[in-house]
């Protein structure tokens, strides 16, 4: 009888032992390095989203300038040199409304702006940091996140952190280079110098496949030099097909776009070329 209980405690024990392994929660740490892992690997993506930026002064004659800017992107073959892209750009500055038309392919950046063509030399690594730009994107390492929280909502996962303080250098160093039409690469300008976080936080949304399906971003910038100024943006995209059939749509006059020189930085498409 004694030896019976203890092959049932064992038993019993082995039994607790696999299925609370099997149900143990996920860290957020683990599950951002997973959708880490898979969207390095993803070949082609259908992007839409958004950026509100609002520069406000607090001097004596208070002022304040708004930019919407609305993003469609889709894109094939994003991990090799055979990739192609097409993307819509809708700016909203000072009552004034912008429409810009961008496309990559067979090694070519093309810009549609106002009816002017234009079209540069551009390798594989300078078009991927310049849709990385375009759409707010983050440097996905565990290592530049902090403060990570995670909730479950269905089958997806939320998770939501701040950035440290060396990757929000980073980040601001990137957005502004390319965003300013002098920012090129290799530029001893250091962005981070001149303005100062307030605060800079945001939300994932991860599926069951590992897959991001939403990032939002929240930041408050401050300037070094004029700490009147405050800059607020936010920026929001939303993954709408992962992996799966994209179709890029290239128009058909792109041999009559005029070549400009190229430049070590990828053209700004936040700014009239």
């Amino acid at each position: 009888m004694k030896r019976l209980k203890r092959v049932l405690a064992l038993t019993l024990a082995a039994v607790m032992l696999f299925t609370l392994g099997g149900c143990k929660k996920k860290t957020p740490e683990e599950v951002l390095e997973a959708a880490t892992k898979k969207m390095s690997k993803v070949k082609s993506a259908d992007i839409s989203g958004n950026i509100k930026m609002k520069m406000s002064s607090t001097s004596s004659t208070s002022s304040s300038l708004e930019m919407n800017m609305g993003l469609k992107m889709k894109a094939t073959d994003m991990t090799s040199e055979d990739m192609k892209m097409d993307m819509d750009l809708t700016m909203g500055i000072a009552g004034q409304d912008m429409v810009i038309k961008a496309y990559y392919a067979d090694g070519y950046y093309y810009m549609n702006y106002s009816g002017q063509k234009q079209k540069q030399k551009m390798d594989f690594t300078a078009m991927q940091k310049q849709m990385e730009s375009s759409t707010g994107q983050f440097d996905m390492s565990v290592d530049n996140y902090k403060d990570l929280k995670m909730e479950k909502k269905d089958d997806n996962y939320i998770i939501s952190f701040k950035f440290k303080e060396k990757a929000l250098n980073d980040y601001i160093n990137k957005m502004m280079g390319q965003m300013n039409s002098t920012g090129a690469a290799g530029s001893s300008t250091n962005y981070a110098d001149q303005v100062k976080f307030d605060s800079m936080s945001g939300t994932m949304t991860v599926n069951k496949d590992s897959e991001i399906t939403a990032q939002k971003i929240n930041m408050v910038v401050s300037s070094k030099e004029d700490t009147k100024l405050k800059i607020k943006m936010i920026v929001d995209v939303k993954y709408n097909s992962i992996g799966k059939d994209v179709k890029v749509t290239l128009p058909d006059d792109l041999d009559t776009y005029k070549e400009v020189p190229a430049t070590t930085a990828a053209p700004s498409t936040t700014t009239a070329q």
